[in-house]
């Protein structure tokens, strides 16, 4: 299994949204660097964003996650969370950092 895994949400052609997500480290924790693009961005993306990490992590078998995305971006925020139990949420400089416990199954 490789390091890391890279997934991209396209637009016509353009990246509007990007994340690198790592293989569980040896406490069994995936972590996930989430961008996007600036602007408005079509319906649906982070919620593309959100169910492409949930996937990768649960083939992963990770039991953890903790994704850091851009502050202010409350829906992502959101959408993530939703992927989570016990979901803790903390801000860092220009980011926001959420970790929790992987729910299991599909989005």
């Amino acid at each position: 299994m490789p390091d890391e895994r890279e997934i991209t949400i396209e637009e016509d052609g353009q990246v509007v949204s990007s994340a690198t997500v790592s293989a569980p480290d040896e406490d069994n924790e995936a972590t996930a660097q989430v961008h996007v693009a600036p602007g408005h961005l079509p319906p649906g993306t982070r919620q593309n964003m959100a169910a492409a990490i949930h996937q990768t992590v649960t083939e992963d078998a990770a039991e953890r996650l903790t994704a850091v995305v851009p502050r202010g971006d409350s829906e992502l925020v959101e959408k993530i969370s939703e992927q989570l139990s016990d979901a803790e949420l903390r801000a860092a400089g220009a980011t926001s950092i959420i970790r929790g416990q992987v729910r299991p199954g599909s989005c």
